[in-house]
């Protein structure tokens, strides 16, 4: 399923990354311009995908981009879920999106099903028809204060008041997904979320070390379990994103996924390597002797 996908996006141009593997946290990484996701098809959601959403989680966090699970069963057709903080979709609903078809941004939160509004928009049709905030509040059921929320892009609307805003102002009131708004919702979801990696924790020598540089650096880092590289780290105010690699002898699977990833994610990869074979060398790459 996933080589589908992988499909459909360099259909729509964009550069794609195969894992090479089915035990890693992520099946493809796939970039344009700036918009970058990592995408793991599921069958279904449950307990033994967890550790494969930390490591998306962290993903998403240290090279800020969108991470997304894709399952097959268990997923609302049309609307996103979330699991340990990564956005989710089923397979019918995630082609439409890549082919570009407008679905409206319906979510499961706490408390209930939600929809992603436009906040501007409703705010200049309001202001374009010449309705107070009493006005539009009392159309839709709600108080000045939340209308004021919506308008200003600090709350969204339940599924009632989503339709009443549609009948009141037309569809455009409704934010749609793509990869940039998934991103933009995983961002908000991960404000409270993002912990670096202790350094205690970790048993090897060299990558502890790693670590603890990049935390004195200032970076959110992150050691992984089930990715192609170990650590993943970013200093987002700066744009510096990082992959790091301890390669062995017989890693060449690993190290051109590695590279080819933080390629496309605009970001430097560090192989720690006594190999130094050209075909790996370039301006992506750091590589460091053991």
């Amino acid at each position: 399923m996933a080589s589908s996908l992988t499909s459909e996006f360099r259909v729509k141009g964009y550069k794609v990354v195969d894992s090479g593997s089915d035990k890693y946290a992520f099946d493809l990484v796939a970039a344009k311009g700036e918009e970058v996701v990592a995408v793991k098809v599921v069958e279904h959601i449950d307990r033994s995908v967890r550790r494969i959403a930390d490591d998306l989680r962290k993903l998403g966090s240290s090279l800020d981009l969108a991470p997304l699970l894709v399952c097959h069963e268990g997923a609302s057709s049309d609307s996103l879920s979330t699991y340990r903080g990564i956005p989710s979709l089923s397979y019918d609903t995630f082609k439409r999106l890549i082919k570009g078809e407008e679905v409206p941004f319906i979510y499961f939160s706490r408390g209930g099903i939600y929809v992603k509004i436009r906040g501007e928009v409703i705010r200049y049709k309001r202001r374009e028809r010449n309705m107070s905030l009493g006005e539009l509040a009392y159309e839709l059921g709600v108080s000045r204060r939340m209308v004021y929320a919506y308008e200003t892009g600090r709350a969204d609307a339940t599924l009632e008041v989503a339709s009443r805003l549609v009948r009141t102002f037309g569809e455009e009131v409704v934010e749609t997904l793509s990869l940039k708004t998934i991103h933009e919702h995983f961002n908000s979801q991960q404000a409270l979320l993002r912990r670096s990696c202790p350094t205690t924790r970790v048993r090897d020598p060299l990558l502890r070390g790693f670590l603890r540089v990049l935390e004195e650096l200032g970076y959110m880092r992150y050691l992984l379990e089930k990715a192609p590289f170990h650590i993943a780290a970013g200093k987002r105010e700066e744009g510096h994103k990082l992959l790091i690699r301890k390669a062995g002898e017989e890693d060449e699977l690993e190290n051109r996924v590695t590279v080819d990833v933080a390629r496309v994610c605009h970001s430097r990869a560090i192989l720690v390597t006594r190999r130094s074979e050209d075909a790996l060398m370039n301006s992506h790459v750091v590589r460091i002797p053991e």
